[in-house]
């Protein structure tokens, strides 16, 4: 009876390993994708809704750059928070007073979004 077992102990254990060796590799594939994309970048414009990438970029006066953390979302993405210290627009344009910066906060209102909220909060809360 012992002698029964072994063998699909041992297809059991072939198949965890492969398992293990596939999603590990996955992982990584997907942990990598995020190093090559660069500290500013104009994507993470790209990627807001329509309605706050316009607002953003008529602020900015043109082209704009964005870290990670410049759009956050809050309740199941029906608003959109702005922190603008990590904005870098064309030009020179600031978004301080003093050690504030502005946020603004843009809510879903059906299909689109409409800027909801506009202050200055500390920079990088």
């Amino acid at each position: 009876m012992c002698n029964r077992k072994l063998p699909q102990l041992s297809l059991l254990a072939i198949g965890l390993l492969l398992q293990l060796t596939c999603f590990h590799g996955t992982a990584v594939a997907l942990g990598s994708a995020s190093s090559h994309d660069g500290p500013w970048n104009p994507h993470h414009i790209d990627q807001l809704p329509p309605d706050v990438r316009n607002a953003v970029l008529r602020r900015c006066g043109g082209r704009a750059q964005a870290l990670h953390y410049f759009v956050t979302y809050l309740n199941r993405s029906t608003t959109v928070r702005l922190h603008f210290e990590n904005l870098r627009c064309d030009g020179d344009k600031t978004f301080r007073r003093g050690e504030s910066c502005l946020h603004q906060e843009f809510v879903a209102y059906g299909k689109h979004y409409r800027l909801a909220k506009h202050y200055y909060a500390p920079c990088n809360d």
